[in-house]
């Protein structure tokens, strides 16, 4: 099965009034189902959602490259914008998002906004948002840019969440403990940031309840971004072919539909019995913090200081990584 890349439909002569205050943020620890949850709400009538082009972490909340391009030249942001090709995606030319900014004072946040207008226009939807995991690290950048946007995150059982990375192609080349220790770090930076800097505007689900009950969790969802639920959003392929494309297949064709009910029983017979317990151990923020039960007891109090120490390394390490990233 393949999918083409996604193509924005041209601007209407009366383009719509698009809620760019109120945009609609999906973010999680990766493959914790945020390409799923992106598929149903685009396929709202009222909410447009665009491929994952990953703006907003590459050039609003990303400091190093933020400064550089506030500061450089429009010609040379329209460049670096034409050789972007996640940008590409969204089919938007680059010279309608950059339209008024000028040399030395370009707004990374207002040329994000016009990618989000933009696409919402095309699509001819009121309502906007945007998919991209990674946004779970930029909470408070996102929360600056946005005073009054809207978080859903989506929060999945990290058993599962380290079987889909150590099968993903873009990370089943990575060591599998290190999975979960992205994961833990993750899942706690964003759970904090998230209440912290978005208050009530901040909603968690999670993976397993969208699959088990999905209109009702989408009901939630519906309520928390105020707008009425639709049935439509229960018949999410089409959107979801729209928003992969052909390098994502791979990865995201389950969110193709239909829903995959048992899609969390995998790891069960998949997981060896001490990479469970690894990440019993570690995503202590999944397990004492959401609420998964783990299968074996917690750690005893000798077993327990050594974990607490790896979670610290891999918490030092997750920090010099976004550190090495905001500088770029």
């Amino acid at each position: 099965m393949s999918a083409s890349a996604p193509t924005v439909a041209p601007l209407r002569p009366e383009a719509t009034a698009v809620d760019v205050a109120r945009p609609i943020f999906v973010c999680g620890v990766g493959r914790s189902g945020t390409s799923l949850l992106q598929a149903m709400l685009a396929a709202h009538p009222e909410i447009a959602l665009p491929p994952e082009t990953h703006l907003f972490r590459r050039y609003v909340a990303a400091h190093g490259t933020r400064r550089r391009v506030t500061h450089g030249t429009v010609d040379s942001f329209l460049r670096t914008l034409a050789g972007d090709a996640d940008l590409a995606r969204a089919g938007i030319p680059s010279e309608s998002l950059v339209a008024g900014e000028h040399d030395g004072e370009i707004d990374p946040a207002r040329v994000y906004r016009r990618l989000l207008e933009r696409w919402a226009q095309g699509e001819g939807k009121p309502r906007v948002g945007d998919k991209d995991p990674r946004i779970l690290d930029m909470l408070s950048d996102l929360a600056t840019a946005f005073p009054s946007g809207l978080v859903v995150h989506i929060v999945r059982d990290p058993r599962a969440v380290v079987h889909s990375r150590m099968n993903a192609a873009w990370s089943k080349d990575r060591p599998w403990w290190s999975h979960a220790i992205v994961a833990e770090e993750q899942l706690r930076r964003g759970r904090r940031l998230g209440r912290a800097c978005f208050g009530e505007r901040y909603l968690e689900v999670r993976y397993e309840e969208l699959l088990a009950r999905p209109r009702e969790v989408l009901e939630t969802i519906c309520a928390h971004v105020d707008v009425p639920f639709d049935a439509a959003m229960l018949d999410f392929g089409g959107s979801a072919r729209r928003l992969v494309s052909d390098d994502e297949v791979s990865w995201k064709k389950e969110t193709f539909g239909p829903l995959l009910t048992d899609n969390d029983a995998k790891w069960r017979g998949e997981l060896e019995p001490q990479q469970v317990a690894f990440i019993e151990a570690v995503c202590v923020e999944a397990f004492d913090g959401v609420g998964y039960e783990r299968l074996g007891a917690a750690p005893g109090p000798v077993r327990g200081a050594c974990l607490a120490a790896v979670r610290a390394s891999g918490r030092a390490a997750y920090a010099v990584r976004r550190w090495r990233e905001a500088r770029r």
